[in-house]
C-alpha cells in the first residue's frame, strides 16, 4: 500500500555525520579486544563483578547471565522507559514484570509465531539477489544494499509502506538513536526523535484502520496481531512501532561490523564460503564476527533495591552494567575466544540480549544476517573504502565485486 511521504521539517534535520571520539573508541576492534581482556583479568583478581564509581559492571559470562536472569533485582524500565515513552508509548523494552507486560509479551510472541518467516526469507532471498544484479562493481554495501533490504524486511514483517522509503528509514533510525542510544542526554537528537515520532504513529494508525475496515487483516505481524484480538489498536500500534524502530540499522550496523571483521581475515571469509558451498547458513560464523566486533557491547540496568550480584554489593538505583563483549570473550563460555568457530552453543551468545528481554526480532536476523554477508561474500566483495558514519550509526561502506570488475 501507499502511503504518506513525509515532513518538510523533519526533512530540514540533517543526519548527523562522523562521531565522536568516545563513539569511534566504542566500535574499534582493537580497543574492544584489549578492553575485555583487562576486565577479564581484573575480574579474576578481585573475584567479584567490577565498581566503576557508582556502577557495578558484570565482566564473566556467568556475572551477565546472573544479572540478566534477576529481572526483579535488575530492572529496565528506569533506563528505557522515559525515552521510549515520549516517543512510542510503552512498549515491552521499557516494561518489568507487570500483568501489562505479560499481555503485551504473550500477543507478541504469539503473533509473530503466526508469521510465515519462511516466505519471508525467500523474498528476502529474491530481493537480495535481484538488487546485487542490478548495483554496479562498485556500490555501498550499506546505504545501497543492507540498508534497503532491511528496511524492505521490515515493511514487509510491520505492514507499512510509506511512499518515502528514505523517509522511512530516517524515521526509524532517528527514534532509536534517541530511545536506546542517547545515554548523554542530547537535545539534538532528541529534538530529532520527537519531529519523527508523529510520522511513524501516523504511518501506523492510518494501516490498522483501514485494515480494520477490511474482511482480510493481513498475514504479516499487524495482520496476526488483528486478528488474535489480545490488543487495542493502540496497543498493536506500540508493539509495531518498538519492534521497527530497532529492526533496521541493528541489521545494517551488525552487517556493517560482521563485514569489517571478514574483510580483515581471509581465513573467515574463506570458512564463510565453505559453510555456504556445503549448504549451510553460516550464521554461526556472523554470530563469531560479532563477538569480536560486537554492535551492542554493552547492556544496562538499574538496582530495584540493596542487593549482591556474585559477591559484590549493588546499592538501591544504581546502574549495573552487563558488559556482553567481554562475556563473549569469557573462555569458561567461549574456549579459545581468539577463534572463530561456526558450531559454538547458540545459546551462549548474548547479541540480542538475554533473560527476560531478548530481542524479539533474533529470529529475523537469524536468516536475515547469514543472507546478506552470503550473498555479498559469494560476489566476491572487497572493502573500497573506508567506514563513514552517521553519528553512531556505520552509514556508509564502499565496496568492489569482482564478478562485476
Amino acid at each position: 500500500m501507499a502511503q504518506g511521504s513525509g515532513s518538510p521539517v523533519f526533512d530540514s534535520i540533517a543526519t548527523p555525520n562522523g562521531r565522536g571520539f568516545a563513539s569511534a573508541l566504542a566500535s574499534n576492534r582493537t580497543v574492544l579486544a584489549l578492553a575485555a581482556r583487562l576486565g577479564l583479568a581484573l575480574r579474576r583478581l578481585c573475584g567479584k563483578p567490577l565498581r566503576f564509581r557508582k556502577a557495578v559492571i558484570a565482566v564473566t559470562h556467568d556475572d551477565v547471565r546472573q544479572m540478566l536472569a534477576r529481572d526483579l533485582d535488575f530492572l529496565i524500565g528506569p533506563v528505557n522507559r522515559e525515552k521510549i515513552e515520549e516517543v512510542n508509548g510503552p512498549f515491552i523494552l521499557a516494561m518489568d514484570r507487570s500483568p501489562t507486560l505479560e499481555l503485551e509479551r504473550r500477543a507478541l510472541y504469539s503473533a509473530l509465531a503466526a508469521v510465515d518467516l519462511h516466505a519471508l526469507e525467500r523474498g528476502l532471498r529474491e530481493r537480495a539477489a535481484a538488487l546485487l544484479a542490478s548495483l554496479p562493481a562498485r556500490f555501498d554495501a550499506l546505504r545501497e544494499f543492507a540498508r534497503p533490504l532491511a528496511a524492505g524486511t521490515a515493511s514487509e514483517l510491520f505492514g507499512i509502506a510509506p511512499d518515502d522509503r528514505k523517509l522511512f528509514q530516517e524515521v526509524a533510525r532517528a527514534i532509536f538513536a534517541h530511545t536506546f542510544l542517547n545515554l548523554g542526554g542530547n537535545q539534538a537528537i532528541k529534538d530529532r526523535a520527537m519531529l519523527a515520532a508523529p510520522l511513524m504513529k501516523g504511518w501506523f494508525e492510518d494501516e490498522i484502520k483501514r485494515r480494520q475496515k477490511s474482511s482480510e487483516p493481513g498475514r504479516d505481524l499487524m495482520g496476526q496481531l488483528l486478528r488474535q484480538g489480545l490488543l487495542e489498536p493502540d496497543g498493536i500500534r506500540r508493539t509495531l512501532g518498538g519492534m521497527l524502530v530497532g529492526s533496521i540499522d541493528t541489521t545494517v550496523t551488525c552487517v556493517a561490523n560482521i563485514l569489517d571483521v571478514v574483510f580483515r581475515n581471509d581465513d573467515l571469509r574463506a570458512a564463510i564460503h565453505a559453510e555456504l558451498d556445503a549448504g549451510r547458513s553460516g550464521y554461526g560464523l556472523c554470530l563469531e564476527a560479532l563477538r569480536v566486533l560486537p554492535h551492542n557491547p554493552i547492556v544496562l540496568r538499574k538496582a530495584a533495591a540493596a542487593t549482591v550480584l556474585a559477591g559484590r554489593t549493588v546499592q538501591p538505583n544504581e546502574t549495573v552494567v552487563a558488559w556482553t563483549q567481554a562475556a563473549m570473550r569469557d573462555p569458561a563460555a567461549f574456549p579459545e575466544p581468539e577463534r572463530l568457530y561456526p558450531d559454538r552453543p547458540a545459546d551462549s551468545y548474548l547479541h540480542f540480549g538475554a533473560g527476560l528481554h531478548p530481542c524479539s526480532g533474533r529470529v529475523v536476523n537469524a536468516f536475515q544476517l547469514p543472507i546478506l554477508i552470503g550473498a555479498l561474500i559469494e560476489a566476491g566483495a572487497m572493502r573500497a573504502g573506508k567506514t563513514g558514519y552517521a553519528g553512531p550509526f556505520p552509514d556508509r561502506l564502499p565496496v568492489r565485486v569482482r564478478d562485476k570488475a
